[in-house]
Order: structure tokens, then sequence, then C-alpha cells
């Protein structure tokens, strides 16, 4: 896991910059106008977002090994088992009211005329909090690698005009930004146990959920992922899927990042599978976090599927 948490951090880092440089580019009255995501304004996801690199920020605060802050992050062993990526998403999809509760209050509050009016203060927020979360992870595990600071993100974030478009743009480019500090000595990169709000969690496990939010809210805004975290996000997901829904008589083929089988029924053992569904990366994560039906993908071309059991909708959405 060593080589890992720099990889994860490195992919959560350049994809809040693309969605800072994005919500830069917002005239300040899109904030009180209504998202991507139902029931949400502008302003709500861009503090949701904000508020998803705080709660990095609070893991980031050294515990004593058995999910309590104040001591040496990493120190002793936990009491109870760490809680999941797949397990800390379940609980998100549990918890999806009074997490769009909170953002609409944090968007209320910074805007400070209520959750209509959108002052576009939200875009100060986010930057100031991806920027401490950068700090933060740089302070831990040394200068993330491949992200660029929030102004270059402005000037160079790949906005998507559909979000319905497969595929993803390529990682964004720039210099190394230096969020200050650095590791001790030898520990760099070293996975440890961070306290999160669904739990006590290995650093590596959170700061995959945290990419899946930027992934996801990125796109409820209309920015294209970097391909890190677009990878990062299309694995965890196909691994929920897998959880979700165990089997072996459908091939769920999300290329070029991940394939598993799902569903119980027959297994497939040899030759070409019964039941395949194929999607490519951005329409998967837009189907399975509810954003666009599946029954619409497949019939305009986003997803195939093939097969009697190749109707995964039962299944959807995951969260």
């Amino acid at each position: 896991m060593s080589g890992v948490v720099p990889e994860l951090a490195d992919a959560v880092v350049a994809q809040w910059l693309l969605v800072v440089g994005a919500v830069n580019a917002l005239p300040a009255d899109s904030f009180a106008k209504a998202s991507g995501l139902p029931g949400w304004t502008v302003g709500d996801l861009v503090m949701h977002v904000a508020r998803s690199a705080g709660a990095l920020i609070e893991a980031l605060t050294p515990t004593d090994g058995r999910g309590r802050r104040g001591g040496s992050a990493g120190a002793g062993r936990p009491q109870t088992r760490p809680v999941s990526a797949i397990d800390y998403l379940t609980g998100t999809g549990a918890r999806a009211e009074s997490i769009a509760d909170v953002a609409r209050e944090l968007s209320a509050s910074v805007s400070g005329s209520g959750p209509v009016s959108g002052s576009g203060m939200e875009r100060d927020h986010l930057a100031t909090e991806v920027s401490r979360a950068q700090a933060a992870l740089a302070g831990l595990i040394g200068p993330t690698r491949g992200a660029v600071a929030p102004d270059r993100a402005a000037a160079s974030g790949r906005v998507a005009r559909d979000g319905a478009a497969s595929g993803a743009a390529a990682a964004s480019g720039g210099e190394p930004h230096d969020g200050g500090g650095g590791p001790p000595d030898g520990e760099a990169g070293v996975d440890r146990l961070v306290v999160t709000p669904g739990g006590p969690m290995m650093l590596g496990e959170f700061l995959r959920t945290r990419v899946v939010e930027a992934v996801v809210h990125g796109l409820d805004l209309g920015v294209t992922p970097s391909r890190p975290a677009l990878r990062v996000a299309t694995r965890l997901i196909a691994e929920l899927f897998a959880a979700r829904v165990p089997g072996h008589a459908v091939e769920l083929r999300v290329p070029p990042f991940a394939a598993v089988q799902v569903v119980e029924g027959p297994r497939h053992t040899r030759g070409t599978p019964p039941n395949v569904v194929e999607a490519g990366p951005v329409p998967f994560l837009l189907v399975c976090t509810g954003r666009v039906d599946f029954a619409d993908a497949v019939a305009d071309g986003r997803i195939t599927a093939s097969g009697e059991r190749s109707d995964i909708s039962p299944h959807l959405p995951l969260l």
C-alpha cells in the first residue's frame, strides 16, 4: 500500500483542482441555479465538494491509533476493524438526505443570504478547502505529483459539455504544486488509520472515497474527470457493484478500467459470456449513481447489454 497512497493523493488533488478551475469560471449568479443533481443547486454541490476536502483535512489530524484524535496517527492497533471504502459508500447512501442538508446549510451560511441567493462566495471556500487539503497531504506524504495550482486549474481545467459523453480527458498537467512541509523521513506514502465521518479507516481507503466524490460531483458540475481519478472511481464502483450484487451470471465490463462478474445465476466458465453489459467509465458512473437511467443509456448506445439476464436496472442505482 505504501506506493498506492501517494497515487491516490495525486488523483484526488488533481481532480479537485479541475473542479476548482471550472467553478472559478462560473458567474456569481450560477450558484443559485439548479445543478445536474436533482434537488441540489450549483452552490450546494460546490459546498459539498468543499466539505469532502474538509473531511480529509479532519481525517489527517493525528489519532492515537484507535480512531481518537490527539495522538500519533498509526500508533497502536485499532480496536475495531477499519471501515472499507465499500462500507463507507454503502453508508453514504443511507446518509444521503442528511448530507444534502449539510451542503445546503453550508451554501446558505457562505452566501450569507439564504439558500436561493448564490453570491459566488462558494468558489472561494472551495479553493481554500482544496488548498488546505493539498497542504495537509503534502505534510504527511510529500507534495502531490502532477497537481496544478488553483489559478492554473482555472485556465486549464477541462469542462465537459455533455455529461453523457464517454471517456475522460487526459489528466491535468503542470508543475508539481508544493503544499508546504513534508513527511518525516521514511514515512512518505505509508498507509495509516484515520478518523472519518464513516468511522476509522485506512487512509488509502478514505482517499478512494474522496476520489469518487470528486469525480461524480465534478460530473454533476460539468467537469470531465482526469484519467487517474476516473480509473480509481470506476474500479471502486465496480467493486461496490460486485459486493452489492454478487454472482457470476453477468459480466460487467467497463473498459479500460474494470471487469467484474455480478448477479446470481449460472456461472460462465469458457467462451463468450452469455450475458454481458459494457459501458464506458463515465456512463457507468452516471448510471450507478442514478444520474442516468440504465434503459435510457442502453437505448442511446452509451451502454450495450446482451443476454436475457443483462438487465441490471433492478440493482441500480448503487448510490
